[in-house]
């Protein structure tokens, strides 16, 4: 196995301490022969060999660090050059995948049961060519000091939880890029009520736009096997989802909730023809 670089499918994937939270995810889905796009995970050994302080952000601070502070962790990641050994395993996955790729951010702790950590990391869609996709990892490493980021950290745990928390470790998932006509999330329980019904939220195109909550859904709910359309935004009155999709979608999901043993929150996203898994 590659310090480095881990083929999604890999059972090397399985760890969250390599793979981080969503690559973790990604790699049981693979497992459950659930559709994800093909990919590869740049391990967390990758982010430590940029030589970063892995101690406390800042050092005998009593609080967290400042906005001014994680700008300046910012600026040093970007700013630090890939060693050549790490580079070489990247550009060698990379040209195995080929094409269009989604470059995501996955740290270690993320998408736990105790927190998501949603929208709070980087993500970087249709990057092509290899200049490009470096760029975009160490985008997504960057964001690792994001303000938003140790703001949820701290309503997380609390400011004397974040006051000196060492730097979690990061890894970088690399995906097909799926050429989305409809994307959104689908939850295995109602995350209001809790009921045991499949709820399914939709919006035309990438799915970006909903995970950020910058536009409202289309949102189905599955009664049985009876799907009941509580909302749509199209002009026409139509589902943006088929209904054959949103019955296969549905199925999917339970399956994965039942294997994990507990409720599930997964991002989707529909080509045309293939309902894709994209985190859970």
């Amino acid at each position: 196995m590659s310090r480095y670089v881990i083929d999604l499918s890999s059972s090397s994937a399985l760890q969250p301490a390599l793979s981080g939270g969503k690559g973790a995810g990604l790699a049981r889905l693979c497992r459950q022969q659930c559709q994800v796009p093909a990919g590869f995970v740049i391990t967390t050994r990758a982010f430590q060999e940029l030589g970063l302080d892995g101690g406390s952000v800042i050092s005998g601070k009593e609080g967290p660090p400042s906005p001014a502070e994680l700008e300046h962790m910012r600026d040093q990641v970007m700013a630090t050059p890939i060693p050549s050994h790490v580079q070489r395993k990247i550009e060698r996955a990379y040209g195995k995948l080929g094409g269009r790729v989604a470059v995501r951010s996955s740290m270690a702790g993320e998408d736990s049961s105790g927190a998501s950590f949603a929208g709070q990391l980087d993500t970087v869609l249709d990057v092509t060519g290899e200049a490009a996709l470096l760029q975009a990892v160490r985008a997504c490493w960057a964001s690792l000091f994001n303000s938003r980021l140790w703001y949820y950290r701290q309503e997380v745990g609390g400011a004397e939880v974040t006051a000196g928390l060492p730097i979690p470790p990061m890894a970088v998932v690399v995906q097909q890029m799926i050429e989305a006509r409809a994307a959104g999330v689908a939850f295995s329980a109602d995350p209001i009520t809790g009921e045991r019904h499949v709820v399914i939220e939709a919006v035309a195109g990438l799915g970006t736009a909903l995970v950020q909550g910058l536009v409202e859904p289309d949102r189905y709910v599955m009664d049985g096997q009876q799907v009941r359309l509580e909302r749509t935004t199209g002009d026409d009155g139509a589902p943006i989802l088929p209904t054959e999709q949103i019955l296969r979608l549905a199925e999917t999901v339970r399956q994965v909730a039942h294997t994990m043993q507990s409720p599930q929150d997964v991002e989707w996203a529909w080509d045309g023809a293939q309902v894709y898994l994209l985190q859970s």
